[in-house]
């Protein structure tokens, strides 16, 4: 699984109101958090809210390079959790 920083520059630019990146059935979504409650998405990995990417200093006029080294850490730690 490969979060990408195209991923989280949608999950920072959401209109919705607190926004998660989830990885559900194999893809990752930009959803509401209150949508993980939702037959839809239970079961849903939550890989990172807005306010914790907000938290590291990463901002929707990040560049493409910031993105893709917070990608790839959301990537690893995911991975990681396999095991």
């Amino acid at each position: 699984m490969t979060v990408k920083g195209s991923d989280l520059r949608d999950l920072l630019a959401s209109s919705l109101p607190d926004p998660t990146l989830v990885l559900v059935e194999g893809r990752v979504e930009v959803v509401q958090v209150d949508d993980l409650d939702t037959d839809a998405y239970r079961g849903a990995l939550l890989l990172v809210s807005r306010q914790e990417l907000l938290g590291r200093g990463v901002r929707e006029d990040s560049t493409d390079h910031e993105l893709e080294q917070q990608a790839a850490a959301v990537s690893t730690a995911v991975n990681e959790l396999g095991g």
